[in-house]
């Protein structure tokens, strides 16, 4: 039997946090997509784990950060300030759409990522240094995905 490259096993556990987020939010409705429950909206949770995937896995810094969460801190701002491609208002099918396209980007770059490119650091406000070794961040930002699922599913009950 052979084993899967780290960065397989990392793109399927990927794939399949992001398929159940998606159908958390897809099991939202319509009217309801960008209406805060709690404390943020399901489009807000969506727009958010698209950046911490643009961040954490595909590297992106281009300056359109909007919903990470920490756009008071340094780091965020260091990397400038654009509009959004999206904000909370847009369509749910728009948001879900960008969501679909960055977990994919996300997904083939883990799949093609040797152990080499699996290594460095990767901006995390939580660690003390500011930044982390990407293999626990990439396991923390699982742990984050799964997360906010939660607070979607959470969302959906206090609405009813």
């Amino acid at each position: 039997m052979t084993l899967p490259t780290l960065g397989a096993f990392l793109a399927e556990q990927y794939r399949a946090e992001l398929e159940a987020f998606r159908a958390a939010l897809d099991a939202v409705p319509d009217e309801q997509f960008g209406v805060a429950t709690l404390s943020h909206s399901p489009a807000w949770h969506a727009l958010h784990i698209g950046e911490w995937l643009r961040v954490t896995v595909l590297e992106d810094r281009t300056p359109t950060f909007h919903h990470l969460g920490w756009e008071d801190r340094e780091w965020v701002r260091s990397l400038g300030t654009a509009p959004a491609p999206l904000s909370e208002t847009a369509s749910k099918a728009d948001i879900l759409g960008q969501l679909d396209d960055i977990g994919a980007r996300a997904v083939a770059t883990l799949e093609a990522a040797t152990e080499t490119q699996l290594g460095g650091m990767v901006p995390s406000p939580s660690a003390p240094s500011g930044e982390r070794p990407r293999l626990p961040a990439l396991g923390q930002h699982l742990r984050h995905i799964a997360y906010h699922r939660g607070q979607v599913q959470l969302g959906k009950k206090g609405s009813r």
